[in-house]
């Protein structure tokens, strides 16, 4: 018999996105839910409908209520995020399922009677070209009226464009942030890592991101490798807009001094600024080497000085206090509402979220004397 709900059908997508979420195979799924591994992949394909003992049991295995798997549409948009050096496809799924899920949850809690009126409206696809992306973000702090110099914070300036950014754990540390935007969904989804700390680095994630969401969205796919430098390039001319910051690097004479004080002005990392006065011919690939060299033997490769502030998201924090506040929903509640458990919850949303601790039956012990 084919498992309904009162919406109809399970999403047979969804039970993919589960598996990915849980970090399973799909080998491993049919061995821990009992079924054949060749009917658990039709059933993920949509070849072959799911019956109530079959959802019982996967449900159960991924520690996700039934619910969790009526959810409509296609929780299937690609989000583009730094990679880094991911070389594990499995890791790459995963963090793709986490990043989709997280946006289900968020996409539930916006729905219940939350309203977004944001001041400014988000570029339409294709408004600024891919193939100039430094004259397009030179362009988009035109229209977005940005004062001269550094942006003071990214995260305010995305949501004040009607983006969304949510803070949620991707399960490694092997990305700092990513873009989720999809067809049939208005909400543009910008996603930072909670296992980042440093704010230069979010900051130009969140840059690198916002330069993905305005050159690449609902654009014909490109070449992963130039779609990146594009990304990158667009998110150095958006933080280091020429006109403030080339004037400001000594022609091949940049030194860490100078660039801890770029650093403090601009709010950007050395290493960052000192690839953008490289790739802008402003110091030699001598001077770029030496600089680098000289970053390594203090270590600061992996620890800057001059720490800058981690930037906080405004938007969702506020969604969860109507919630909780006004309409005066519990976790447990939010959960339902989402249709995820709270461990799943605090998984994803670590800030936001406490998962209730587990509690095991111990044999009591009686103290004869």
């Amino acid at each position: 018999m084919t498992t309904r709900s009162p919406a109809g059908p399970i999403n047979f997508r969804m039970v993919r996105l589960a598996r990915e979420l849980r970090g399973y195979t799909q080998t491993g799924l049919a061995k821990q839910a009992r079924l054949p591994q060749t009917r658990l992949s039709r059933i993920e394909t949509g070849q072959l409908a799911i019956n109530d003992d079959e959802l019982q049991r996967i449900a159960e295995s991924l520690e996700l209520p039934e619910r969790f798997f009526f959810e409509p549409g296609t929780p299937a948009a690609v989000p583009l995020f730094r990679k880094r050096a991911i070389r594990s496809v499995r890791v790459v799924s995963s963090i793709q399922a986490r990043l989709n899920t997280a946006v289900l949850v968020a996409q539930r809690l916006l729905d219940a009677g939350i309203d977004i009126d944001p001041p400014n409206h988000f570029p339409e696809p294709g408004q600024y070209s891919a193939d100039e992306p430094a004259r397009a973000a030179q362009d988009l702090r035109r229209d977005w009226r940005l004062p001269f110099g550094r942006v003071d914070d990214v995260t305010a300036l995305i949501e004040s464009v009607a983006g969304i950014v949510l803070r949620i754990d991707f399960g490694t540390d092997d990305a700092s942030a990513a873009f989720v935007g999809s067809l049939g969904d208005q909400r543009l989804w910008f996603l930072v890592n909670t296992r980042e700390t440093a704010g230069d680095r979010v900051r130009l994630s969140l840059s690198h991101e916002l330069g993905h969401a305005v050159l690449h969205r609902m654009q014909p796919t490109l070449d992963e490798t130039e779609t990146e430098l594009q990304a990158f390039t667009f998110a150095a001319a958006l933080l280091l807009p020429p006109e403030a910051f080339d004037g400001a690097v000594p022609f091949d004479a940049l030194t860490l001094s100078v660039a801890r004080e770029l650093k403090r002005t601009f709010g950007v990392s050395i290493q960052a600024i000192i690839r953008a006065a490289f790739d802008r011919k402003r110091i030699s690939r001598g001077r770029y080497t030496s600089l680098y060299k000289q970053l390594s033997a203090r270590q600061w490769r992996t620890t800057e000085p001059d720490a800058v502030v981690l930037e906080r998201p405004r938007i969702f924090d506020e969604v969860l206090r109507v919630h909780r506040e006004t309409h005066g929903y519990s976790d447990q509640d939010l959960a339902e509402l989402t249709h995820v458990t709270i461990e799943t919850l605090a998984d994803l949303f670590p800030e936001s979220f406490s998962a209730r601790p587990r509690l095991r039956a111990v044999k009591s012990q009686q103290h004869v004397e």
